[in-house]
């Protein structure tokens, strides 16, 4: 198997090569440098690019965005210079390289499969979020139950489903249920989820608010927002509704 990385990056092809339990060797040339990845079954044991090896060299091959390769199959390294598996060194290059899925608030999350998190190097951001993960959820869910903002929570989930950790189902944005908050001024929700809804829908300045009564509400995004729905002191008394009071809120279109 040989090529360049014009359609598949070295992070795509070496997880092709370890999902099917591989031995070989993964060579690239990247100008005049060469380095390469050693696999056992799947698992790397030792890498060079340049004059570095070991996990430093690993994560250059992963970062290269051009050059060609060349997959040597049941070739063996003769010196082993990486002990961890794969999928955590990968998580270290796409965070560096901040390559992640897109997570809309209504894609729904679980784990992937034959994924060890046990085995990976995650921090305590990732592993909160990965001990509230139960069965397939949103990422609203997750925001409840972590406390982590939609944005922050987007960003560890894109990570670790890039590397196979996670899997994401994407849905259709839809009617959100959010917990009415005191604000300054006007009525306000999280960003991310008025961009899911532009995105789907198209551009929108309102939204229909639904509690005891129903409103429509001109309505800007605020960062941070999670389920909070703000209103303005005279938009709860003119629409009758209480702070901590549920509602039922989707896109005027």
């Amino acid at each position: 198997m040989e090529g360049d990385f014009r359609l598949l990056s070295p992070i795509d092809l070496l997880q092709l090569l370890a999902q099917g339990r591989r031995t070989g060797a993964f060579l690239v040339r990247a100008g005049p440098l060469e380095g390469g990845v050693y696999l056992e079954r799947g698992r790397p044991v030792h890498a060079f690019f340049g004059s570095r090896e070991g996990e430093k060299a690993l994560l250059e091959v992963l970062a290269l965005k051009e050059g060609r390769f060349l997959f040597l199959l049941g070739e063996r390294a003769g010196r082993t210079s990486l002990g961890l598996s794969l999928e955590a060194y990968l998580l270290q290059a796409v965070r560096a390289l901040d390559e992640r899925v897109e997570v809309g608030p209504f894609d729904r999350i679980a784990f992937g499969e034959g994924v060890l998190a046990t085995h990976l190097t995650l921090d305590p951001e990732e592993l909160r979020l990965l001990s509230h993960l139960k069965g397939e959820v949103s990422l609203l869910d997750l925001v409840d139950r972590t406390g982590l903002s939609l944005e922050e929570a987007a960003l560890r989930v894109g990570h670790l489903a890039r590397v196979g950790i996670l899997r994401v189902k994407p849905r259709t944005p839809h009617t959100v249920r959010l917990v009415v908050a005191l604000g300054e001024k006007g009525a306000s929700l999280d960003a991310l989820l008025l961009q899911a809804w532009r995105r789907h829908y198209g551009a929108f300045a309102r939204v229909r608010v639904k509690g005891r009564k129903e409103a429509v509400l001109p309505v800007e995004g605020v960062q941070g927002a999670g389920r909070r729905f703000f209103l303005a002191p005279e938009l709860l008394l003119f629409h009758d509704l209480r702070v901590g009071e549920e509602v039922l809120v989707w896109p005027e279109v």
